[in-house]
C-alpha cells in the first residue's frame, strides 16, 4: 500500500457519509401532524370554548388537556374524538371550571322570589334563578318541591 492509498483511505474514514433520513420516520410525523390539525379542527367545529388548549396524538390515541365550562362540554368533545378515524384511544385531560352556582333544593311553600330573597337579599333578582334552569323549569311560576336548583353565585 502506497502513500497516496493511505491518505484516500483515511480521507474516506474521516469523511463517513451522512446517514439517509430514514422516511418511515418522516411519513409517520407527516401523519401525526395531519392527525393533530384534524383533532383540533373536530373540536373548533363544536363551539366549545376550550382555554388552554393542548392536543397531540401518538400511537392511535388523542391526547387532549384543557378547561371547559361545563361536563357536557368534555363529553362533546371526547365523543367527538372517539369518531375521528384512526384515534382508537381518548387520554382526557380536560378539567372542568368549578360550578359558578349553588344547588337548592326546592321546599314545600318556596317561590324563586323567596329563594332569591334568601341568596341575594332582593326577591326580584328571581329571573336569575330562572334563567339558569330553563332546562327544568317553563314558567318561574311553577316550581315544586324536591327540584333541584341551580343558584348562580354572585
Amino acid at each position: 500500500m502506497g502513500l497516496f492509498d493511505f491518505l484516500k483511505g483515511r480521507n474516506k474514514a474521516n469523511n463517513p457519509t451522512p446517514p439517509k433520513p430514514d422516511v418511515n420516520t418522516q411519513m409517520d410525523e407527516m401523519i401525526r401532524s395531519q392527525k393533530i390539525m384534524v383533532i383540533k379542527n373536530t373540536i373548533a367545529s363544536l363551539g366549545v370554548n376550550v382555554q388552554n388548549l393542548n392536543v397531540d396524538y401518538y400511537d392511535n390515541t388523542a391526547s387532549v388537556v384543557g378547561l371547559v365550562k361545563s361536563e357536557d362540554d368534555k363529553n362533546a368533545i371526547i365523543n367527538a374524538l372517539n369518531g375521528i378515524d384512526g384515534v382508537f384511544n381518548v387520554d382526557d385531560r380536560i378539567e372542568v371550571e368549578a360550578p359558578q352556582f349553588d344547588i337548592y333544593v326546592v321546599r314545600k311553600g318556596d317561590s324563586l322570589s323567596r329563594i332569591a330573597k334568601q341568596y341575594y337579599g332582593d326577591a326580584m333578582r328571581y329571573k336569575e334563578i330562572f334563567e339558569a334552569n330553563r332546562d327544568i323549569l317553563d314558567d318561574p311560576n311553577k316550581i315544586f318541591p324536591g327540584q333541584e336548583l341551580k343558584i348562580p353565585r354572585g
